[in-house]
């Protein structure tokens, strides 16, 4: 069992489970934030890895073309686009 900085131990489960790669089957939208004339992107890509994006950055097959208050819009190919959308909670 390891500790945090507080010296409250981390049960094994859930340092297990923190710290073990997750394998996605596509981009996920993880967090928005910036300011409204600089909106930033925190994406899952479907290796495990984490990247800050903003409007223009490629992401696979595509290009951020906006980010909104909840809302993350991929500009793809033959002129379609896919909105990825921050889960309500």
């Amino acid at each position: 069992m390891t500790t945090q900085d507080a010296g409250t131990p981390t049960p094994p489960t859930v340092e297990k489970f923190a710290t073990k790669e997750a394998k996605l089957e596509r981009t996920a939208l993880i967090g928005l934030f910036g300011t409204a004339s600089a909106p930033k992107a925190l994406i899952r890509l479907p290796r495990g890895e984490t990247r800050t994006v903003r409007v223009g950055d490629r992401i696979g097959n595509g290009t951020v073309g906006a980010i909104g208050e909840d809302r993350l819009v991929l500009l793809l190919r033959g002129n379609r686009q896919e909105v990825m959308q921050m889960p309500r909670g």
